[in-house]
């Protein structure tokens, strides 16, 4: 009799935790996210009036999640890597934060243009409008004053687009926060060692580069690739042996491109879309 009443009351013991448990599980990741949230504030890439902590937790639940599931199973960073590593890695979910540029608008320029953006060579573009595996977001460059080159994602290859192109479509889709290096030279550097490596090597339209698209590979190599790779690499390895970039991440990320620069060379916010 004893021991039935051990097997019961052990029975009812695992019933009880069972139930219990998902309960707990939730509300600490409540906590977790409120905690998360609270230090992006403190850090100043989240802004309260822009994103609530209701608003902040319903993105990280039904957009931010997925795609850091996805990244798991596409094996983009190492596995132990914890939620809550990997949300700050892409910026807490946040467009970069950077101090203004005054645009001016040469003339010679105005091929260019889109809803009162005028592309210059050497633009750094992000965008929310879309994500791959493990990759928060979308990153391009201006390798022209009228062209932006990207790589849009699994299964594609570079392609070389107009302004109003390329804008109309990530536009359309969400927001989309241009910045520029201050230093032109840098940017006309830059921009041309990206439009030369990845689209076309003579400088022409028409292209004979066609790398493969994927976020894993050595953050030196120019096959495979990805979109925020391509923006990091071109201000790495076509600015000299100027101190342009501060961080050359293994994983480049397109929200936190800005902060891989150094001060002198940080690009500055010119125009948002949302």
């Amino acid at each position: 009799m004893k021991k039935w009443i051990v097997v019961v009351v052990a029975y009812f013991a695992i019933v009880v935790c069972i139930l219990v448990a998902p309960i707990n599980v939730s509300a600490e990741g409540e906590a977790n996210y409120q905690k998360i949230y609270e230090q992006g504030v403190s850090e100043g890439k989240i802004n309260t009036e822009n994103v609530s902590l209701e608003q902040w937790i319903d993105a990280n639940e039904n957009e931010y999640y997925p795609v850091y599931e996805d990244g798991l199973k596409e094996k983009v960073y190492d596995i132990s890597t914890t939620y809550a590593e990997w949300i700050k890695m892409n910026n807490y979910g946040q467009p970069p934060v950077a101090d203004e540029f005054v645009e001016e608008v040469p003339q010679s320029l105005l091929k260019g243009v889109y809803k009162g953006y005028t592309v210059k060579k050497g633009d750094i573009l992000i965008s929310n409008g879309t994500s791959s595996a493990g990759v928060l977001g979308h990153a391009a460059i201006a390798n022209g004053n009228d062209y932006i080159l990207d790589i849009p994602g699994p299964g594609t290859t570079t392609r070389q687009l107009t302004t109003v192109k390329w804008m109309t479509i990530y536009d359309s889709k969400g927001w989309v926060k241009v910045y520029r290096v201050k230093d032109s030279s840098i940017a006309n550097a830059a921009a041309n060692w990206a439009d030369r490596n990845y689209y076309s090597s003579t400088g022409t339209k028409k292209q004979d580069k066609w790398p493969s698209y994927n976020v894993t590979g050595s953050r030196y190599s120019k096959d495979p690739t990805y979109c925020s790779k391509i923006v990091i690499q071109a201000f790495y390895f076509g600015t000299g042996s100027k101190p342009v970039i501060r961080v050359f991440p293994s994983l480049a990320l397109p929200y936190d491109l800005p902060s891989y620069f150094n001060g002198a060379y940080s690009p500055q916010f010119v125009k948002g879309f949302n």
